[in-house]
């Protein structure tokens, strides 16, 4: 049995663990905001929110990782050297800029909001999302620049809190809201006799509720960086640096370290929006122009809820061991950071996928638990794209360690790889079948495996470790497909009889247990790798009371 190396997490370690966290917590809030909103808007809400979300999907990632990422470094850089009248430049010219380019994309967005749904996403009624989420592009300008510069000069904490309140504003907002304007929007859709009208003001006020949210996170950063006010000017005093850039420095520099990050965050963000205006093209091109929103509703108000809350709990399993990894590649220790990823990625293996084979065979009860509307198709597309739940979990992991060994070059080649690759896999299947929603799964299915093999293959690359296939993949899907048989058979009997809520509680408790025991009698997990496990302390002592350790 190998023998791990116990080390101790320090504060440093535990803030960075808790960042990268955060983020997918952050992440996860926004996947469960949708299930009740679906309730209330339905299927075409869900369509039509989707176009003014995922347009505001690309510039936050722009300003929150594109923009905030190389604020905070630079920002870091002479904090570290107690350059801090540069560093105070770097916010300002940063500040400055954002404000600029995110106030001139906002008025585009405010003033063509038709002409964005019309031409850019073919879904000419999501313009009321769209024109809601307008203020939230300067919102999150604001928001990035200010978190990066927070973060720079090491006031980490504040700045989760703000993300996590942001989704917690924004959840209770975009509920209300979309109560209320799906309330007016029934008048509207009975004056009109178009019932879409309903669907289209109801996400409006789900995307109004949306701007809110991020007003307030703006609110809560600035009170942040008030209260650090004194201390950031005492900084400013004991400055004794000779040297400042000039504006044009600072541009030039913040664009030559930003270029990377803002490739990054494009390209692993804007593939629903583009998979979405491929779709509604083929749609209306096959004349099935009538079920085209509320089949786009169905899969990102439905599966692509499922699919990502239980992605991101895989991935947040990965998340403690990342900086650590990192840290000992910075030092040359080798030996012990291959040994930690392989511990990572059988680890992932083992949670992903059981995870994949179970959303897939109880697809029936999760969907009758959780949503009203059209099930049918959520099913199929449960049960054919399930395994995104691995290569999404192990994608961020590969990628997330890319970028902390300084590697972000991989990173965004596998983004643009995954990116065309996806693209070009979509447009000829949607075309040339009538598999409509459910290639566009397909399409997210090759985007993340594209990405997940060019993380591994950079990794492996980077630190030469091996993967036991046997024990990793071959035990695990023994075990998993043998729970998953059990589970689908369990399921087609009860789901009739006692409904999705009960049938799921008790296959997935069944599913559990069996594949636990298949894993533990094939030698798939060791027991100290159980007890590393949340649980599984509980777990080998049950295990070895049943003499199967």
């Amino acid at each position: 049995m190998k023998q791990k190396t116990k080390w101790k997490r320090t504060g440093r370690g535990k803030r960075k663990e808790w960042m990268l966290g955060a983020g997918l917590i952050a992440y996860l809030i926004g996947f469960i905001i949708r299930i009740p909103l679906v309730h209330m808007i339905g299927d075409k809400g869900l369509g039509f929110f989707s176009s003014g979300m995922e347009l505001l999907a690309i510039f936050s990632a722009v300003f929150s990782y594109g923009i905030s990422k190389p604020v905070m470094l630079l920002v870091k850089y002479r904090a570290k050297r107690d350059m801090f009248r540069s560093a105070k430049k770097v916010y300002r010219s940063a500040l400055l800029l954002t404000l600029v380019i995110s106030i001139l994309a906002a008025i585009f967005v405010f003033f063509f909001s038709e002409f964005i749904a019309q031409t850019f996403i073919l879904e000419y009624m999501g313009y009321l999302a769209v024109i809601a989420v307008a203020p939230a592009i300067v919102l999150s300008g604001l928001l990035g620049v200010i978190r990066g510069y927070l973060q720079g000069m090491g006031a980490m904490t504040p700045t989760v809190h703000s993300r996590l309140l942001e989704k917690i504003i924004m959840l209770f907002a975009c509920l209300m809201l979309a109560a209320v304007m799906h309330t007016y929007g029934l008048k509207v859709a009975a004056l009109l006799r178009n019932d879409d009208y309903a669907a289209a003001y109801g996400a409006m006020g789900a995307a109004i509720g949306v701007s809110i949210a991020g007003g307030v996170a703006v609110l809560h950063m600035v009170f942040i960086k008030l209260a650090y006010t004194g201390t950031f000017k005492q900084q400013l005093e004991k400055d004794t640096s000779k040297y400042v850039e000039s504006n044009g420095q600072m541009i030039s520099m913040f664009f030559s370290v930003a270029l990377p990050y803002l490739l990054c965050a494009l390209l692993y963000n804007m593939n629903y929006l583009v998979d979405q205006r491929i779709f509604n093209y083929a749609m209306n091109k096959q004349e099935r122009g009538n079920i085209r929103v509320a089949y786009w509703g169905v899969y990102y108000g439905k599966y692509s809820v499922v699919i990502g809350i239980f992605a991101v709990a895989c991935a947040l399993a990965a998340v403690s061991g990342i900086p650590k990894i990192a840290q000992m590649y910075e030092k040359q220790e080798y030996g012990e950071a291959k040994y930690r990823i392989e511990s990572k990625v059988h680890y992932l293996a083992i949670l992903t996928i059981p995870c994949a084979v179970w959303a897939a065979v109880l697809a029936e009860p999760i969907v009758g638990m959780l949503f009203t509307g059209e099930q049918d198709m959520a099913v199929k597309l449960l049960r054919i794209g399930s395994g995104v739940i691995i290569v999404f979990a192990f994608s961020y992991f590969f990628m997330s360690l890319l970028q902390r060994i300084r590697k972000i070059r991989t990173v965004i080649l596998g983004g643009l790889a995954a990116f065309v690759l996806h693209l070009i896999f979509l447009f000829v299947l949607i075309n040339s079948t009538k598999l409509g929603i459910l290639a566009v799964a397909l399409g997210l299915l090759v985007f993340w495996l594209v990405a997940c093999i060019v993380g591994f293959v950079g990794v492996m690359q980077s630190i030469r470790f091996s993967v036991d296939w046997i024990r990793t993949l071959g035990v695990t899907t023994i075990a998993a497909a043998g729970s998953g048989l059990i589970g689908w058979f369990l399921s087609k009997l009860l789901f009739g009889l006692i409904g999705g809520v009960a049938t799921f509680i008790i296959c997935f408790t069944l599913c559990i247990i069996v594949y636990m025991v298949v894993l533990i009698v094939l030698k798939g997990v060791r027991e100290d790798e159980l007890e590393d496990m949340p649980g599984g302390s509980v777990i080998v002592v049950l295990a070895e009371r049943m003499h199967l350790m």
